[in-house]
C-alpha cells in the first residue's frame, strides 16, 4: 500500500489514554537526540522524508465520521501538505557551556503546554536545532496516541541509515537494524486471564482495597492551581560509571530480577522516606509499568500506540530491605505478565470504548475523564531498554549498534513524557552505548524545581546503593 492511500481507524486503547488529556494536561511528549559533529541539514531533510514513508500515521490527521450508528474517529494521510523536518538555528539561546536540560526547558516550555490538535497538526514532528557549530538537538515532538518505541525503531533506523548514505556513498552494517523488534517472541503469545477474572480483580483492587483516598501521593507541600501553572517539570540524571553501573545490574542478577524491579524497589524506598519526613501518608502506594505488546499479542499493523500497564500496589514495605522489596517487584511482575493482565487491560479498555463510539467523540471524552482520573497512581515508569542493542551469542548487551551516522556521533538522549492529574512523578529510562539515562518528570504546580531535583538526588543516591 502506498503511503498516500493510507487510512485506519484510531485504536480504542489510544483513545482511552487520550480520555486523560485536557488543556492543562496535553499529551505533548518530546525526545531529543544530541549530535556532535557535521551534519549536512539538506540530506537529512531528505533522509526525512524518505523515513516517514514506512509509517505514514506520523504524516495523518485525525478525522471523525459517523458509520452507521457508530461514531469512527480514523487517521487519514495528508495528501496536500508534507510533514517536514524543521531546521532551525538555535546558538543565540543555547548557552556557554551548553546544558541541554536548560535549552530543554526554555524551548519546549510553551510547546508541551498545550494540546496538539490532531484533526490539523501533525502527531509527529522533527526538528533539527543547531545549538553550536558542531552540535545539534534533533528533536521529536509528539502525541502518544500514534507512537510506541517501535515505530519510533522504525521511523529512526530508516533516517540514520539513509542519511548514512546520502553523506558517504554506502550503506551502513547497520542499516537493517531491527531495534527492540529483535526481542519480540514471535510464536509465544500469551493467553490472558478471562475478561470475568480480570473484572472482578480490577473491580476490587480499585474500587474496594485501594480506591482514592487509600493511595498514598507523592507529598508536596506548595500546591498550586493545576489550571494556572501548566506544565512539568524535566529532569533526568545519567549514570555512566561502569562501576555504578555493574553494581546496578549485580543487585539485579542477585536476585533474578530485572531493571525495572530495582527501579521500583528504589521509588518504594525513597519516595517512602520522602513521605515520612513531610508527615504523610506513606503506607500504601500504587505503581504502574508501561508494557509493550509487541511480541505478546497479536495487533494491527497500523495499532496507535502498542502499549499497556501493569499495577502494582506496594503496602507495609516502606521500612523493609531493599533485596525482599524487589523480590516482591520481580514476583509481581511475574505473576502479572504470565497472566497477561496488560493484554486484557488493553482488550478491556478496546471494548468499553469501542461500545461508547454510538457517541461523538467530544462526548466521549467527557465521560472517560473522570473515570481515567479516578485512578490514583503514585508513580510510573516507562522502560525502553537498551536503544538499538547489540547482541552477543543471541542475547542484547549494553552496547548499541547505531552510535551516529555520516559524521556525527549521538552524545545524548533525553525524554520528556506527559503525565495525569492523578500522577505526581514519572521516570522514562533508556540506555545507550552504556550509559543509563533517567528521564524523571513531575507536575509544576504541585512542585517547585528544587523539590523535584531534591527527589531525583535521593532516588539515584538509593540507586547506586546509598
Amino acid at each position: 500500500m502506498k503511503p498516500e492511500d493510507f487510512e485506519a481507524p484510531l485504536d480504542p486503547f489510544s483513545e482511552y489514554a487520550m480520555s486523560v488529556e485536557n488543556d492543562a494536561y496535553p499529551k505533548t511528549d518530546f525526545t531529543q537526540l544530541q549530535f556532535k559533529g557535521k551534519v549536512d541539514a539538506a540530506a537529512l531533510a531528505e533522509a526525512h522524508d524518505e523515513a516517514l514513508r514506512l509509517v505514514p500515521m506520523f504524516s495523518s490527521h485525525l478525522v471523525e465520521s459517523r458509520r452507521g450508528m457508530f461514531y469512527q474517529p480514523r487517521w487519514v494521510f495528508d495528501r496536500e501538505v508534507k510533514n517536514r523536518l524543521r531546521i532551525e538555528d538555535c546558538r543565540h539561546m543555547a548557552g556557554d557551556p551548553f546544558d541541554p536540560m536548560d535549552f530543554s526547558t526554555r524551548y519546549y516550555a510553551l510547546r508541551t503546554r498545550r494540546r496538539i490538535d490532531l484533526t490539523r497538526e501533525f502527531p509527529f514532528n522533527c526538528s533539527l536545532l543547531r545549538v553550536a557549530d558542531d552540535e545539534y538537538i534533533f528533536s521529536i515532538l509528539y502525541h502518544h496516541s500514534c507512537m510506541d518505541a517501535l515505530k519510533a525503531y522504525r521511523y529512526l533506523t530508516r533516517l540514520f541509515a539513509g542519511y548514512h548514505e546520502k553523506v558517504t556513498g554506502s550503506r551502513p552494517e547497520w542499516g537493517e537494524s531491527q531495534g527492540m523488534a529483535a526481542l519480540n517472541r514471535k510464536g509465544e503469545m500469551v493467553k490472558p486471564v478471562s475478561m470475568a477474572r480480570f473484572a472482578r480483580e480490577q473491580l476490587a483492587d480499585v474500587w474496594w482495597r485501594n480506591r482514592s483516598g487509600k493511595v498514598s501521593n507523592v507529598a508536596c507541600p506548595n500546591r498550586r492551581d493545576y489550571r494556572e501553572v501548566r506544565g512539568r517539570h524535566s529532569i533526568r540524571a545519567v549514570i555512566d560509571d561502569p562501576a555504578a553501573l555493574d553494581q546496578i545490574f549485580e543487585r539485579t542478577r542477585r536476585n533474578e530480577a530485572t531493571l525495572n524491579d530495582l527501579l521500583f524497589a528504589v521509588a518504594r524506598r525513597s519516595l517512602s522516606r520522602w513521605n515520612e519526613e513531610h508527615d504523610v501518608s506513606h503506607d500504601r502506594f500504587r505503581f504502574m509499568l508501561i508494557t509493550s505488546l509487541w511480541g505478546r499479542t497479536r495487533l494491527p499493523e497500523d495499532a496507535g500506540a502498542g502499549v499497556s500497564g501493569l499495577n502494582f500496589v506496594s503496602a507495609g514495605h516502606g521500612h523493609e530491605d531493599m533485596d525482599p522489596l524487589i523480590r516482591f517487584f520481580r514476583d509481581t511482575r511475574r505473576d502479572q505478565l504470565r497472566r497477561g493482565i496488560d493484554i486484557r487491560f488493553h482488550d478491556a479498555m478496546r471494548r468499553i470504548v469501542g461500545a461508547m463510539r454510538v457517541f461523538p467523540m467530544r462526548r466521549r471524552a467527557r465521560v472517560m475523564n473522570p473515570i481515567a482520573n479516578s485512578i490514583p497512581c503514585t508513580f510510573y515508569l516507562s522502560n525502553l531498554g537498551v536503544v538499538w542493542p547489540r547482541f552477543e551469542n543471541g542475547r542484547p548487551t549494553m552496547d548499541s549498534e547505531i552510535l551516529g551516522a555520516g559524521d556525527f556521533m549521538i552524545s545524548d538522549i533525553h525524554s520528556s513524557a506527559s503525565i495525569g492529574r492523578r500522577l505526581g512523578f514519572g521516570l522514562t529510562t533508556r540506555i545507550h552505548n552504556r550509559r543509563l539515562y533517567l528521564n524523571f518528570v513531575a507536575d509544576r504546580f504541585r512542585f517547585h524545581k528544587p523539590e523535584v531535583q531534591e527527589m531525583v538526588d535521593r532516588f539515584v543516591n538509593c540507586l547506586e546503593g546509598g
